[in-house]
């Protein structure tokens, strides 16, 4: 277990899941505001979810080297 890059993976993850979280509420209101589509709200999750795989998957790899 490599614990310099497991710590490595996680603050990656929070930096990048902080600036996608901001664009995803930014991209709420803008919904809510009429100015954006459903559609472009549900893009921005799928993209959430195939960050969190990314992540996950940089985790294990961290963990098993």
């Amino acid at each position: 277990m490599n614990v310099a890059a497991l710590l490595a993976v996680l603050v990656f993850a929070g930096a990048l899941l902080a600036i996608f979280g901001v664009l995803y509420v930014g991209a709420v209101r803008s919904y809510q505001r009429g100015e954006l589509g459903h559609d472009g709200v549900q893009i921005l999750r799928w993209a959430l979810l195939g960050q969190l795989c990314i992540f996950v998957l940089l985790g294990i790899t961290a963990f098993l080297t």
